[in-house]
């Protein structure tokens, strides 16, 4: 199958909503998987006999793997052909799953989840890739907030998901689910997306980009995570050596034909003031997520399940945010909203530092997922339409990758305070580094609004050509 040079598929076989359930059941065997981890970490913490704050590596070296392959998978799918690779990340996710599943230590659940990110990083941004070709500039961010509704029902069914086959079945059960999942999901890519690419890309793949970026961000996950067990020279060498890996991960950037990260894309004003906010939103999503996850199951002793219905309330208003979405983007405007989903994301970061017993916690839940829905698509439509249609790809990989790795080191973060104001690793209080990690997502928040308000200008340039 051939492709126009702008991206446009040449055959008539898609229509807008078979495109978008197919691409948006993509989706959502990501965020099942992550949402159904999160909520099963515990009790797979206890059946390996670690800490559930230490097996934040299962969430932190997935997300390190996703995030490289993010970076890359949109420049691919620009060269190769965005349908191929959205199937060949489907088909690595289902079948990794299985992997993970029959992981026999907390090492190899590691491991495999690491592999099982390369899956997802490849099927995330290829997804929202493929269906943002088909899209004109003017219908965008309708369609990727009808795209996030879809995968985001996965925020709905993860948690129950990932509770009640923890308490009935096992935590492995949580990962098994995904095979099927992803069946489907390839047979509906498979009749109902259209190839596309963008001819003008070329060029070699950028490792050393890769090895660098990873390496930095990796580096500086384990310093942090070293700040309560290590001497001060230990965690702060680590912390250097990472942060001469990322300046010279954009010296690198600043000279390849085709960057991982394409560092150039930042002169453009409206798309950096877009991933800023965007990223700092996502961030205080990823911190909401695992800090309320330890509250539910380490303080208030509530089993997976009763974890996962609670999630209930959130997942709930960002399905519901997803859809009503673009009734208000048409009335506010993308800038608007991700403005009104940093300020929504403040009060709630507000109310759960204040008090996250229930019935405020739940209550906090169902407002948090309108900011956190709206902060998400906003950003990533805002950002896109700035740029030339052929080079979705790239600027959906970038912003991606930029949004996920830093979120994965807010989480780290998160991790680290639990530690370090949780006294005695036998007994350790999870409570103060919750309330810390709140604080932390108010001041992460209320960053990215000002950043959004300062450098988004009022009056955003669409591409439309």
């Amino acid at each position: 199958m051939n492709s126009t040079p702008d991206s446009v598929p040449t055959d008539s076989k898609s229509s807008t909503l078979p495109l978008l359930l197919a691409c948006g059941l993509a989706q959502m065997v990501v965020v099942i998987d992550y949402m159904a981890a999160a909520v099963a970490l515990p009790r797979m913490a206890e059946s390996f006999g670690v800490s559930a704050d230490s097996l934040q590596w299962v969430i932190t070296g997935y997300i390190l793997s996703f995030s490289a392959v993010l970076g890359i998978a949109g420049p691919l799918g620009d060269r190769y052909g965005r349908k191929k690779l959205l199937l060949v990340g489907i088909v690595l996710f289902g079948g990794v799953s299985i992997w993970v599943g029959l992981a026999n230590s907390a090492t190899m659940v590691i491991i495999a989840r690491i592999f099982l990110g390369i899956g997802g990083g490849l099927l995330f941004p290829l997804s929202t890739a493929v269906v943002s070709a088909s899209a004109t500039r003017e219908n965008l961010p309708r369609t990727i907030l009808i795209l996030t509704g879809i995968g985001t029902i996965g925020m709905a069914i993860g948690p129950v998901v990932g509770g009640i086959f923890t308490e009935e079945l096992s935590w492995r059960w949580v990962f098994f689910i995904n095979l099927p999942i992803a069946v489907v999901a390839f047979i509906a890519v498979t009749n109902c997306a259209n190839e596309s690419r963008d001819p003008e890309t070329k060029g070699g793949v950028d490792i050393a980009g890769i090895l660098l970026l990873v390496s930095g961000l990796a580096l500086l996950a384990v310093g942090i995570a070293g700040i309560p067990h290590w001497p001060t020279a230990a965690w702060l060498t680590m912390t250097l050596v990472s942060l001469a890996c990322l300046i010279a991960f954009i010296f690198v950037e600043l000279r390849v034909k085709v960057p991982i990260i394409d560092l150039r894309m930042l002169g453009n004003r409206t798309f950096a003031g877009y991933l800023v906010g965007g990223t700092l939103s996502n961030s205080c999503w990823c911190l909401l997520i695992f800090a309320t996850t330890m509250y539910l199951q380490k303080v208030v002793k509530d089993d997976a399940m009763s974890t996962g219905f609670i999630f209930l309330f959130m997942s709930a208003s960002v399905a519901t945010a997803s859809f009503i979405g673009p009734m208000v983007q048409r009335k506010l405007g993308t800038r608007r909203l991700l403005l009104v989903a940093l300020v929504i994301q403040t009060l709630v970061c507000v109310a759960f530092w204040i008090n996250h017993a229930q019935p405020w916690l739940s209550i906090a839940l169902l407002c948090a997922g309108f900011g956190c829905a709206w902060g998400w698509s906003m950003s990533q439509a805002g950002g896109i339409m700035t740029l030339p249609p052929n080079k979705v790809g790239l600027a959906a990989g970038t912003m991606l990758t930029v949004m996920i790795m830093v979120g994965n080191l807010a989480v780290v973060v998160s991790a680290t305070l639990i530690e370090a104001l949780g006294g005695s690793a036998d007994t350790i209080n999870y409570e103060p580094g919750v309330s810390a990690t709140y604080v932390f997502g108010i001041g992460i928040v209320v960053v990215g609004f000002i950043a959004t308000l300062l450098i988004v200008p009022a009056t955003a340039p669409v591409h439309t050509d």
